[in-house]
């Protein structure tokens, strides 16, 4: 982590995580990425003062794609009139990395015996689709992508006493 005050108004920091997460489950089977292993996460934020109690500031981050199970064919079950899924080795492929940008408008106000601060917050700002998974057709020969969240504008208010 590095944090820098670059002037008396502007201000952030960066991170960055190495690590690596993995499991075992059973004696017969090869150690694997455990399911949430994310071994790059890069993170910068910067903050900018305004005058009279306003601030505006952004983040990005930038993380792995978690590992998953690739579905690698499809075979029908003709008993059950219906499609089954053939699986890849477990957790032995990645989904896209996931980026997003976040902008933050604040308002901080401070009066006798409380604290308000204003805020509008967009996460997501240019509509990254990560992958957060996939849909596959019918007989697993296809698949799409499931996209995560859109762009969230929310409007705050927070009261310290």
């Amino acid at each position: 982590l590095l944090r820098k005050e670059l002037t008396r108004k502007l201000f952030g920091w960066v991170s960055y995580t190495l690590s690596k997460a993995l499991e075992k489950p059973d004696a017969d089977t090869p150690i694997r990425p455990f399911a949430f292993d994310q071994p790059h996460i890069l993170t910068a934020i910067a903050v900018y003062k305004l005058p009279y109690g306003w601030q505006i500031g952004g983040r990005f981050r930038l993380v792995s794609g978690n590992p998953w199970t690739p579905i690698t064919d499809g075979i029908f079950e003709a008993k059950d009139s219906e499609y089954l899924p053939i699986e890849g080795a477990t957790n032995s492929d990645r989904l896209p990395a996931f980026h997003q940008l976040d902008l933050r408008v604040d308002k901080n106000w401070t009066f006798k015996y409380v604290a308000a601060n204003l805020y509008l917050d967009v996460q997501n700002v240019y509509n990254a689709r990560n992958v957060e998974g996939y849909n596959y057709s019918y007989n697993f020969q296809q698949r799409n992508r499931i996209a995560g969240l859109p762009i969230i504008p929310s409007l705050g208010l927070r009261l310290s006493f």
